[in-house]
């Protein structure tokens, strides 16, 4: 029977085989940390091993995932100086990956690897799982059975299984049941998404949570057109002259100064193709004005002769013939005859 310090003994020598299993792991992880200026935290929780082991190989070469104890892990990032800012967040079974990937660049690659996944007895449905209708592969049997348990709309028809209904098989948020579970297997459908959980990374001066990383790209792209149209309208209206505005600036001081010349009748390299241009113009219509009055003129001037010798041609009128006469045509005295 063993003494109170042989146990005491034994026990020192368990804990200090544990301790320094975790100090030559902190050692092990600092190294590693040491090779790559960014690090990530990933929630493993719940992640099926097959996910993780393709990503795994995926980034070979590019990053060195991590998996230890939490502890370990914390005492790790403490003694790098690499995401201390990260040991805060972690309160759940946790992996490191350590990159030279931007947090971008990583978390687009876990979202864009994401793969599907079965439901599990007792997980809570996050959305309505429905069965659609249509033919299955099944044959008539103990499968329609199954179906039938699991609240599926099933029949025979031609000698297989068909749905004949779109079937809700659990509802938001309820429990999904084994029989459930054993019927989406059976018809191979796989209702749930599943990815490599990225919480947090930090590279070296900020660290970015997944919800700030989780960028739609396409309405990235709208909005920084948008905002660099509105920065562009804004500089430009204030005059602001900058790399992207000033041929526009330039052209409209070109533009204003170009008219006010004009307008001002002054001569220079801009205007004064233009002002000979709207002489020439001035000129053309001053010259047309000119040569409709000369042509009016001309046409009164034939009408107004002719009107003359039709009066002339005419008999006299008797206010004529009652003139007296001519002192050479009048009558002869008397005392002549």
């Amino acid at each position: 029977m063993m003494t109170k310090k042989k146990l005491k003994a034994v026990r020192e020598r368990k804990e200090s085989a544990a301790i320094a299993a975790k100090k030559e792991n902190v050692v092990a992880i600092t190294k590693v940390a040491g090779k790559y200026p960014n690090v990530a935290l990933l929630n493993i929780r719940n992640l099926p091993d097959r996910i993780f082991q393709k990503s795994k190989k995926q980034l070979r070469g590019k990053a060195d995932f991590v998996v230890a104890r939490n502890s370990t892990i914390i005492r790790a990032l403490d003694a790098s100086k690499k995401g201390k800012e990260l040991s805060a967040q972690i309160n759940f079974p946790t992996a490191l990956v350590f990159t030279s990937m931007s947090p971008y660049q990583l978390f687009k690659f876990f979202k864009d690897n994401k793969a599907n996944v079965a439901a599990k007895p007792g997980q809570a449905a996050p959305f309505d799982i429905i069965v659609p209708e249509g033919e299955t592969d099944l044959m008539p049997g103990p499968a329609l059975s199954e179906l039938k348990g699991a609240g599926i709309n099933a029949q025979i028809r031609g000698g297989k299984i068909i749905i004949a209904k779109d079937s809700v098989v659990a509802k938001k948020g309820a429990k999904i049941s084994d029989s459930v579970c054993k019927a989406l297997q059976k018809l191979n459908i796989l209702p749930f998404e599943a990815m490599v959980n990225m919480v947090a990374a930090y590279d070296g001066k900020f660290t970015y949570t997944g919800s700030i990383l989780d960028i739609d790209e396409h309405q990235l792209r709208a909005d920084l057109v948008d905002s660099l149209a509105q920065s562009f309208n804004v500089s430009y209206n204030a005059s602001f002259p900058t790399s992207q505005n000033i041929d526009a600036l330039l052209s409209n001081a070109f533009a204003q100064g170009r008219n006010m010349a004009i307008n001002g009748c002054v001569y220079s390299d801009a205007s004064t193709e233009l002002l000979l241009a709207q002489a020439v113009m001035l000129g053309n219509t001053l010259s047309g004005k000119v040569g409709n009055l000369e042509s009016q003129s001309k046409g009164v001037a034939p009408d107004q002769k002719a009107g003359q010798q039709t009066t002339e041609g005419l008999p006299a009128t008797p206010s004529e013939s009652n003139a007296p006469a001519d002192a050479s045509t009048a009558a002869a005295p008397a005392g002549k005859q």
